[in-house]
């Protein structure tokens, strides 16, 4: 078992090595910076109530981060770990659309089907990753900053792991204003200027050699928050219409069946979604098995039943 996690833990494509390790450099980087030199700054190496207080919340953000970071990446989402059918089961899904291409689409999406690079026959909404080099079970999308693919079992913590980095880069965002503060006394145009292009800055000697690192901690911090928040509300968009994110780019929707958003976060994050934020370890086991899915009748022939 302990060799299996590690091999899930590294990359299938070699090319992929380089964005993980820049990922676990930011956040090992993060973490230095924080401790190390804005909390003694703000709090001139005395240990206070205050500091005690933001390390306890810092540690918790760091657990829950790399908690889910770890799940995430250990977690097999292929569908090495079903059973599937010698022969393919019969199609009972048959859609209207006018468009060919949109109807080959979606009958061959939403019904068991044969993959060619595995040589096995998968479930619906199963597609395989030419990154991974096998079927991903309810496939969403392959992230190359954690090389792995994300799926029916581990979108979970890939949700996590984004919500956490968000909270922790905004926690990091406002040390930097208390440390900016005091450092400079105030804010001014220069402070702005610097946080916002720390490069110009130093060229025109608005800062110094020392102040240009701390000026580039500080800009990556907002842009990666505001690139990671993007990424979690289009992940919420996702969640409320049902979709994954190649049924997105497909456009297809036959899966979009009137739930709430409540019911669709059921579907994704089990019946204890409203838990798992706070602890990577808390168990909440997606509905289904990931190989049956309820799907819109008002886009399928009559004659077809609701569940495939």
């Amino acid at each position: 078992m302990s060799n299996r996690r590690v091999k899930l833990l590294i990359p299938k494509d070699r090319g992929e090595f380089i964005p993980l390790f820049f990922t676990i450099f930011l956040i090992c980087a993060y973490v230095i910076f924080e401790l190390y030199v804005i909390l003694p700054i703000i709090y001139h190496n005395i240990f206070t109530y205050k500091e005690i207080l933001h390390l306890i919340f810092g540690f918790y953000i760091i657990f829950n981060l790399i908690g889910n970071l770890y799940l995430c990446m250990i977690t097999d989402t292929s569908i090495s770990t079903i059973i599937c059918p010698v022969l393919l089961p019969s199609p009972i899904v048959i859609s209207k659309s006018k468009e060919k291409i949109q109807q080959d689409i979606i009958y061959y999406h939403c019904n068991w089907h044969y993959c060619h690079n595995c040589e096995i026959n998968v479930p619906a909404r199963s597609q395989h990753c030419h990154l991974c080099k096998i079927c991903i079970l309810k496939h969403d999308h392959h992230c190359t900053f954690l090389g792995r693919c994300i799926g029916f079992r581990n979108i979970r913590y890939y949700m996590c792991f984004l919500i956490w980095t968000w909270i922790g880069l905004v926690y990091c965002n406002i040390l930097h204003m208390d440390y900016t503060y005091e450092l400079v006394g105030t804010f001014s145009w220069r402070v702005i200027i610097a946080c916002l292009c720390p490069f110009g800055a130093w060229l025109f000697g608005l800062v110094d050699h020392f102040s240009l690192i701390l000026s580039c901690i500080c800009s990556t911090s907002i842009m990666l928050n505001l690139y990671i928040l993007f990424l979690i509300i289009q992940q919420i968009i996702l969640i409320k219409n049902s979709q994954t994110w190649y049924e997105y780019i497909k456009n297809i929707h036959i899966y979009q069946i009137g739930k709430n958003f409540q019911s669709n976060l059921q579907l994704v994050f089990g019946k204890r979604w409203y838990l798992i934020l706070f602890n990577p370890l808390i168990s909440s086991q997606p509905y289904g098995d990931g190989m049956s899915y309820d799907i819109n009748i008002m886009e399928t022939n009559p004659i077809s039943t609701k569940r495939i």
